[in-house]
């Protein structure tokens, strides 16, 4: 019998939001360009925002420590480091 596996989804997490909150995308690159739209708009109004990624194949997976942290740059790109 073959074993179904799932794909890893990847999890945003925006500021205070909890981990029933976070957001799944397919791939990274979706949820940091969600992340740099929400962080460009909060900038333009002095305001600074802080993500975090989390990897699972579904939300009851989900761990508390994240992935990596994103941070708007001062440029406007996305930082990303490892947690």
């Amino acid at each position: 019998m073959k074993k179904i596996t799932f794909p890893t989804l990847v999890f945003l997490r925006i500021d205070n939001d909890s981990l029933d909150d976070a957001r799944p995308f397919n791939t990274l690159r979706g949820a940091k360009f969600r992340f740099r739209s929400v962080a460009s708009e909060l900038a333009q109004y002095g305001q600074k925002c802080v993500a975090t990624i989390h990897y699972a194949r579904r939300r009851s997976e989900l761990q508390e420590y994240p992935d990596y942290i994103l941070e708007l740059g001062p440029r406007g790109g996305v930082k990303q480091s490892r947690a």
